[in-house]
């Protein structure tokens, strides 16, 4: 497919959010798929959180950050979270069971709003979204092809659910099933900082999935519900900027608020 788009002098953008704790995303990609990419700094192992669409290389952006062995977290099997998997193959890849397969074989992905279905867009615009044209602005080369976009799958070397804990040596972090968005979302908790990575199960201003594949809203209800009790001193979502614990609490209110209202009417 010949797009007329400009070349994007980066992919990606970068920040360290906190010490130890770096961000990536793509700008370029549209926001429905423009997902956190976190990288943990541990004394044993570095810890990579979502690996973005796979539209251009992930690894060369963060090579220069990587000194240990590599675990890669999956928060869950959407095509924005695990595209950069297959450049790993040297890590540890962590996977909830429920969506294991998916990660082995993600569906298939298109750049290209117009090759979705009729009722794929008519879900989408009824989220206020544009559904025409290509999912990105820009090209991540010269003779970039959106056609020859795929996501590759990966085979998963550690299944993990609720109470699991993930250990970097200086960090540790106990998992969460946080499951609505997708049957095996799951979530990263460190208890000695208070701070909870989440993936897509909650994220800041847009509005939160919960009618895609898979999706399920009584179980979503519950993990929001299961939020609001979290002291959490930062969220780092999987879309998006980080927030506080008041902030999450608003959030949640807000999507439950919707959910009752929807019910009743």
């Amino acid at each position: 497919m010949s797009v007329a788009l400009p070349i994007a002098e980066s992919w990606f953008a970068y920040a360290e959010i906190e010490p130890g704790i770096h961000r990536w995303f793509e700008p370029h990609c549209h926001w429905l798929m423009r997902a956190n990419v976190f990288l943990i700094k541990g004394t044993t192992h570095d810890l990579l959180v979502d690996t973005g669409t796979g539209v251009s290389r992930l690894r060369p952006a963060i090579a220069h950050f990587l000194d240990k062995p590599l675990i890669i977290f999956t928060t869950h099997t959407h095509r924005d979270h695990i595209g950069g998997h297959h450049e790993f193959t040297d890590a540890e890849i962590l996977v909830h069971p429920l969506e294991a397969d998916l990660l082995r074989r993600p569906v298939k992905a298109v750049l290209d709003f117009d090759k979705y279905s009729e009722e794929h867009k008519a879900r989408l615009r009824e989220r206020g979204i544009d559904t025409r044209g290509p999912m990105i602005d820009a090209l991540p080369h010269a003779g970039y092809d959106l056609d020859s976009y795929q996501v590759i799958g990966v085979e998963p070397t550690r299944l993990i659910g609720e109470g699991d804990i993930v250990d970097i040596g200086s960090r540790r972090f106990e998992v969460f099933h946080v499951a609505g968005h997708s049957p095996g979302s799951i979530a990263l908790w460190e208890a000695a900082t208070r701070m909870l990575i989440t993936g897509d199960a909650i994220y800041d201003n847009e509005p939160i999935s919960d009618q895609s594949p898979g999706s399920s809203i009584p179980t979503y209800i519950e993990t929001m519900e299961r939020f609001k009790t979290m002291p959490a001193r930062v969220v780092h979502g999987g879309h998006r900027l980080s927030f506080d614990a008041q902030r999450m609490s608003a959030i949640c209110d807000e999507y439950l608020l919707k959910r009752k209202l929807g019910r009743a009417q």
